[in-house]
């Protein structure tokens, strides 16, 4: 009298997560639960009903098929090739981690140090920069000047108004499309983080009309990642023209960026500056701030320097809370440098490669979640450092609770055994505890544990 066939070929199914070597006996035990368990259905001795109680036991057989593979996990081998699959599968859906490599590529400026900001400030609140008449004067006239851009943008404002030549200055190249002309008026050129999750990668996006600010343009480029220029939030850039006459819609100040010509300083830029407005009838104050250009720099220092933090506090909690013992061997310390690298790797590569995907005002608390991963990461290798067999490396099994909680002379410890009859540990459990004590068994133990706890070597 044999059971239905489905559940039959659904215990073999399962056999196949049994370890080879107790496949067999597994799947011989199992056969005969199920067929006795169809007899007693058929004979009316079991009042449930017949298939609700066969699909229980075949559930039943899956978690035994799947308790005689906790040595796999319990196995340093697992834990190794886990970390690793987690990162192959951050490098696929990365494009070969392509924002960590970003941090290796020269920046996406044009000599950079040859950059200069000019403003005039006031006092706080109030806006600072240089009157747009200025600007033609200073790029005809001024000797010390090789090329001068004007921008403007409304605070916190995802719009940024620039002169056409405000790309060309800094050296951009577009991704699609072109960037702005000297004649443009009513053109856009997207960021590529704009263009990727505002249009969400819309490949038609050229030459399509957008509203900005109450504005019609026609987007004719994209930049290349990971260019940004005056703020990260900016998604979308619009043109205004200087000559014959600022436009209209300009405030009295605006930014201006000016690229030195070569061997001229900041203070002699000044002093030309200030002297060319005079010469031009266009007197000024005093020679106007020179300042640092609102231009990216390279981010690999800040995430090296989180990562650091980061490992430090981990360092911190493991010195506080857990003891290290200083005398295993090489073999030892290798696995547990190899684990911890692994597993701090994988949350610094999920902060760095999720940067071109997250929202600019949602970065710092992002940060701050990957950096308190990391510290976990390496607090947890530690703490599962502890819980291993010093010579096989395999997690120890089989806890007792020795002792009392409430007692001074034999506080409460943990005693873990190495399935493979290495030895034991004696965990302390109170601050009174001492420290851990590993005792190693002789090998006249390994038979007995072999008996107890077969393992699948």
């Amino acid at each position: 009298m044999q059971p239905p066939v489905i559940f039959r070929y659904l215990i073999r199914a399962i056999s196949w997560l049994v370890p080879v070597r107790l496949r067999s006996a597994w799947l011989q035990k199992w056969d005969s639960m199920l067929e006795n368990a169809w007899i007693l259905l058929e004979r009316g001795e079991l009042d449930s009903n017949g298939r609700e109680w066969l699909a229980s036991c075949c559930w039943q057989s899956l978690r035994d098929a799947l308790r005689t593979r906790l040595p796999l996990f319990r196995s340093p081998g697992f834990l190794l090739t886990a970390a690793l699959s987690t990162l192959a599968v951050i490098g696929i859906a990365t494009q070969g981690f392509r924002g960590t490599r970003s941090l290796f590529d020269p920046l996406p400026i044009r000599d950079p140090g040859s950059l200069v900001a000019l403003r005039y400030t006031g006092s706080v609140g109030q806006p600072s920069g240089v009157p747009p008449r200025l600007l033609p004067l200073w790029a005809a006239k001024a000797s010390l000047v090789a090329e001068i851009a004007g921008f403007w943008r409304r605070p916190n404002s995802p719009h940024g108004r620039v002169t056409p030549n405000f790309f060309d200055l800094l050296g951009a190249r577009p991704a699609r499309g072109r960037l702005l002309q000297p004649n443009d008026r009513d053109t856009a050129v997207l960021s590529d983080w704009a263009w990727r999750n505002t249009y969400h990668t819309d490949p038609q996006m050229i030459g399509r009309r957008i509203t900005v600010d109450g504005g019609e343009y026609t987007v004719v480029g994209v930049l290349a990642d990971p260019f940004w220029a005056i703020s990260p939030q900016i998604g979308v850039w619009t043109p205004f023209q200087l000559e014959p006459q600022p436009d209209p819609g300009l405030p009295f100040l605006i930014g201006a960026i000016v690229r030195l010509k070569p061997g001229a300083s900041w203070q002699a830029l000044r002093s030309d500056l200030f002297r060319t407005a005079k010469d031009g009838h266009m007197p000024l104050p005093r020679p106007p701030e020179t300042w640092w250009a609102p231009l990216p720099s390279s981010q690999l220092p800040g995430y090296l320097l989180g990562i650091a933090f980061a490992v430090a506090v981990g360092a911190f909690l493991v010195a506080r809370q857990q003891a290290i013992g200083l005398h295993h061997n090489w073999r030892y310390w290798r696995f547990l440098a190899s684990k911890t690298f692994l597993l701090v790797l994988i949350p610094s590569l999920f902060w760095i490669e999720s940067g071109r995907f997250t929202p600019i005002p949602a970065r710092p608390a992002v940060m701050l979640l990957f950096l308190a991963a990391c510290s976990c990461a390496l607090w947890w290798s530690f703490a599962d450092q502890r819980q291993r067999c010093p010579v096989c490396f395999e997690r120890l099994a089989l806890p007792v609770t020795l002792g009392s909680w409430s007692s001074v002379l034999e506080p409460a410890t943990t005693e873990f055994l190495c399935e493979s009859g290495h030895g034991s540990l004696c965990v302390p459990e109170t601050e009174q505890g001492e420290r851990d004590r590993w005792t190693t068994l002789d090998a006249s133990w390994r038979d007995f544990f072999d008996k107890v706890t077969p393992q699948d070597h």
